[in-house]
């Protein structure tokens, strides 16, 4: 038998939220209940999907990095150096940096909201 992980212990306690403790509250708490219920999942997803979540993000950085002879570096330093560029306004004029940064925080915030709020990308 495997040992259930953290995303499986914070699965079955939103389950049982939801399915056996949410009836029994009084009306006026459900909404409460549901807000616990999707920190529950958000938790289990950010748990679940946060390593591949910085790859995505170091991986978009370095990309734009790379377009001014930049980098790679690990994904903190890609995200300040990036930031610090921005606070420069390194990207605010058009043309293939700006385009570069703009795919690249496009990806990022896909891989957030594939955390956060998932149902948001589903329009797709």
């Amino acid at each position: 038998m495997n040992p259930l992980t953290t995303c499986d212990l914070l699965a079955c306690a939103r389950e049982l939220l939801l399915s056996e403790l949410l009836p029994a509250l009084p009306p006026q708490q459900h909404y409460e209940a549901r807000m616990i219920a999707n920190a529950l999942a958000i938790a289990g997803r950010e748990i679940e999907h946060s390593p591949a979540c910085a790859q995505v993000q170091a991986s978009a950085l370095n990309s734009v990095l790379a377009l001014q002879g930049q980098g790679p570096l690990p994904g903190v330093q890609a995200q300040v150096l990036v930031s610090e560029q921005i606070r420069q306004g390194e990207y605010d004029a058009p043309g293939a940096a700006q385009h570069s940064l703009l795919a690249a925080l496009q990806c990022i915030t896909e891989a957030r909201l594939n955390i956060n709020n998932p149902k948001a990308l589903r329009h797709e």
